[in-house]
């Protein structure tokens, strides 16, 4: 999978590079209040494929940070939950008594007796 995304981000990159290659003319570029220009077309369409390469790393960058910090607040809570199994297996087994007696009220636990007669 990894193979074909950067085929096509090379493939894409490279048909900038041809855009820009073939359409060399100089135009003015308006940013509302400012102007820039004149600027060669090839340099525009490359300054807009880095910025907007930029701008989705920069969102890529803060997804991961709050994966990292999910899953930072998930592995507290599954040790917290661990430990308190634990103690809990812990407590099971200090009632049950050392060789697992159980009072003689409380039979099989978990299986099927049959009735006597």
């Amino acid at each position: 999978m990894n193979i074909l995304v950067y085929v096509i981000v090379i493939c894409f990159f490279f048909v900038l590079f041809v855009v820009g290659v073939y359409n060399s003319a100089d135009v003015t570029v308006n940013l509302f209040f400012w102007q820039v220009g004149p600027v060669p077309m090839g340099a525009v369409v490359a300054a807009a494929a880095i910025f907007g390469v930029a701008f989705a790393c920069t969102i890529g960058v803060i997804d991961g940070i709050k994966i990292r910090i999910t899953n930072r607040q998930l592995r507290k809570q599954m040790r917290r939950l661990e430990e308190e199994a634990d103690s809990l297996r812990l407590r099971l087994a200090r009632r049950e008594g050392p060789a697992g007696d159980r009072p003689a009220s409380d039979g099989p636990v978990g299986s099927w007796v049959e009735p006597r007669a």
